[in-house]
């Protein structure tokens, strides 16, 4: 039945699902702070076999952009199918509401069996996975699901870690507690000074399965072996937390990566003299080795990642499931490492805000690229129309349909990305990025604009400058728009 449903996709294309014969099984992959260029994207230095070789059978949208630079905004609003403001998630502590009909459920409401893998709604890591707990779940979201509890921040190996490098005691502690907690079965309370947040690299000697990313996709493969005796559709979302700090990787994967070819990130020494506070994220005043040696450990940690993702589309091949599956790979957002003396994300850097996308659906051409300005918030109506299902009133995103069936077509309805940070408001368009940020008790009101096709490291401010105050003029109304028009209808 699998094999001539492929040959009918073949011949009719969109017209299969649209129509219903049989519903596709959707397999979801999401992965955790990886920025644009290094997910599939043949990237110079960082190694990712497994995506690239997906990107062959995908569409490739290559100006994907996250709602929000943060894990729980950005998933929220990706499952929602609404803009942080109109869903109210706008910061790592809040939750979808309960009685929200998400993606997953809309498809378990039109008859399919829904379940994930580790992180898709925000997780704190590595608190989550070293206990084993759900985070800011949304459980009606899930028919199962499934957590993964790895020793994360206590990976077995070498340990960097550029905030306490002479204190490697911490690690020592907090893995005696782990393993104790882990054999009585205790909840773990994991002790701050291990953690050094956004700076530690963890190598493993090898793959012993202990690993989180390793047990996730041990997990998926488990369920997909199941649901491949099953009639019933899936809605099986797996959830990578890898390249997520800590940057943790075997030492294979590590091994393609000399600190010699890590770029660093090289930025004016006047570079904060045009950059409002607002827009300022955590400094990072380390060495260039360090910022070099921990830019290798996050490629190291994404070539971990691509890995399991190789094994997890091997594996649905080897199942026979390949060719009534969609495949979505993406990130919930980007992340910076040394870009203007910065690290992390939440701000609207277009290293923050930019994402991968792949969307690979059976028996539509594969290999192809979209250059069109696409967002997150757009793959719940997208998906919802690829599997034939009704729309969902409450989603504000529009589908990609149109675009994966003619790459180079133009979507002027929607032409560019608005993202939202927690005290202002991005737009991206072909030629620009522009930011707003209002005025607050704290600062005065902001602005900045960049000109990507000539700056597109983002280092000469344009919003003063009266060259370009029809500019400015122009893209605040249209940002003043999309804000009101994400707003709850």
């Amino acid at each position: 039945m699998k094999r001539s449903l492929k040959l009918i996709f073949l011949a009719l294309g969109s017209a299969a699902f649209l129509q219903g014969a049989e519903k596709p099984n959707v397999l979801f992959v999401i992965s955790d702070d990886l920025s644009y260029n290094l997910g599939g994207m043949g990237h110079r230095v960082c190694k990712t076999p497994h995506l690239d070789a997906f990107a062959k059978s995908s569409v490739t949208f290559t100006r994907a952009y996250t709602q929000f630079p943060l894990c729980a905004p950005s998933r929220a609003s990706l499952f929602s199918g609404q803009y942080p403001s109109a869903n109210g998630v706008m910061g790592n502590g809040g939750n979808v509401a309960e009685d929200r009909v998400t993606l997953p459920r809309h498809f378990q409401n039109n008859g399919y069996w829904a379940a994930r893998v580790s992180k898709i709604y925000h997780m704190g890591i590595p608190v989550d996975v070293l206990q084993g707990t759900n985070g800011g779940d949304h459980e009606p979201s899930w028919n199962e699901r499934f957590n993964i509890m790895a020793m994360e921040s206590m990976t077995r190996g070498k340990i960097v870690d550029y905030l306490n490098p002479d204190d490697p005691m911490a690690f020592k502690k907090e893995r005696k507690i782990w393993e104790e907690a882990n054999e009585s079965g205790k909840p773990y309370k994991m002790i701050p000074e291990a953690r050094s947040q956004f700076t530690v690299t963890e190598v493993a000697d090898k793959d012993e399965g202990l690993l989180a990313d390793v047990m996730a996709v041990d997990k998926a493969i488990e369920l997909l072996e199941q649901r491949a005796e099953d009639e019933k559709p899936f809605f099986l979302a797996v959830g990578f937390v890898r390249p997520h700090f800590p940057f943790i990787g075997t030492e294979s994967n590590m091994a393609h990566y000399d600190i010699e070819n890590i770029e660093y990130p090289a930025f004016p020494e006047n570079d904060f003299d045009d950059i409002p506070p607002q827009a300022i994220n955590s400094k990072m005043e380390f060495s260039e080795y360090a910022i070099r040696d921990l830019r290798r450990g996050y490629y190291g940690s994404i070539t971990h990642m691509d890995e399991q993702f190789g094994r997890l589309v091997a594996e649905l091949d080897n199942l026979d499931l390949r060719d009534n599956t969609i495949v979505v790979f993406v990130s919930d957002h980007g992340y910076m490492i040394g870009e203007h003396s910065m690290h992390k994300k939440s701000k609207l850097w277009e290293e923050a805000i930019h994402v991968p996308l792949m969307i690979s659906v059976p028996g539509w051409e594969g290999g192809t690229r979209c250059n069109e300005f696409v967002e997150l918030v757009d793959l719940y109506p997208s998906l919802a129309e690829l599997a034939g299902l009704p729309a969902d009133p409450g989603a504000q995103g529009l589908s990609l349909t149109g675009l994966m069936k003619n790459p180079s077509s133009k979507r002027d309805e929607k032409p560019d990305a608005y993202i939202q940070v927690s005290k202002g408001h991005g737009l991206r368009t072909g030629k620009w990025a522009f930011m707003w940020y209002p005025k607050s008790k704290k600062n005065k009101e902001a602005f900045m604009l960049y000109d990507m096709e000539k700056d597109p490291k983002q280092f000469n401010n344009l919003a003063m400058n009266p060259e370009y105050a029809a500019v400015m003029a122009e893209l605040k109304e249209r940002l003043e728009e999309r804000v009101e028009a994400a707003k709850p209808q």
